[in-house]
């Protein structure tokens, strides 16, 4: 059983495609704040930031946030570069992306419960895929095993023997392991679908998943952020 273990939620600032994404307003409250008030009640929770905006909507709550580099180019090497700010060495991280304000406390116990297994070094999930986001340019799609390891992620479904899973944006990592990966080349194939577990994989680390129930949908787009607070205004 795990002993130690913490969430940091990257929260960058400049999306390509919804610039301040973290701060747009979702029933009176920044879309961080929603991401951050509901890991929070399942682990010690941190949110690792680019902008002194998301800090300060952090900090009036009472929340714990870290400022980290605008140079970071993805949510992982965020993490682990505020993990090293903290100080501290949990057996194991959660990595929760910032725009997913419908995360559910299940699916977090989920993934810690995933993370249980000491021989898994990189944890995620995935969940069925519907006809809606087959037809999506902006989920990844996920093809796994029937133990769960992970043997490809792609943007494209077309590119899949079989029906995908959808992945879901959220990782658990050993520290050892979360430091080695920030040291690897981007290869080719991630720059390409721009999905940066390719990196991983590519490297031969194992991803190890679990299927949960239809989460709800992540933000990307203007579309999606009109879609979820139609389903939280409910």
């Amino acid at each position: 059983m795990i002993d130690s273990a913490i969430a940091i939620i990257p929260a960058r600032y400049g999306s390509t495609r919804l610039p301040g994404k973290p701060l747009k307003e979702i029933n009176g409250k920044p879309m961080i704040y929603w991401v951050w008030n509901e890991v929070k009640k399942v682990l010690p929770t941190y949110v690792a930031t680019d902008d002194d905006r998301i800090l300060k909507v952090i900090q009036s709550e009472g929340g714990d946030a870290i400022l980290t580099s605008k140079s970071c180019l993805n949510g992982t090497q965020r993490v682990a570069e505020a993990l090293k700010k903290l100080d501290i060495y949990p057996e194991v991280i959660l990595n929760i992306q910032g725009d997913e304000p419908l995360v559910r406390e299940d699916d977090i116990r989920n993934l810690i419960s995933l993370m249980d297994n000491e021989i898994i070094g990189i944890g995620t999930l995935v969940t069925s895929a519907s006809l809606n986001d087959l037809k999506s340019i902006n989920h990844c799609f996920v093809d796994r095993t029937d133990m769960g390891i992970c043997l490809k992620f792609s943007r494209d479904p077309k590119s899949f023997t079989q029906k995908p899973y959808r992945h879901v944006g959220m990782y658990g990592f050993r520290p050892d392991v979360l430091f080695k990966l920030v040291e690897l080349e981007p290869t080719i194939r991630e720059k390409k679908e721009k999905l940066e577990q390719l990196r991983w994989l590519e490297n031969g680390y194992a991803i190890h998943s679990s299927i949960i129930n239809a989460p709800g949908i992540g933000v990307d787009t203007d579309e999606d952020l009109k879609s979820i607070k139609r389903i939280m205004e409910k």
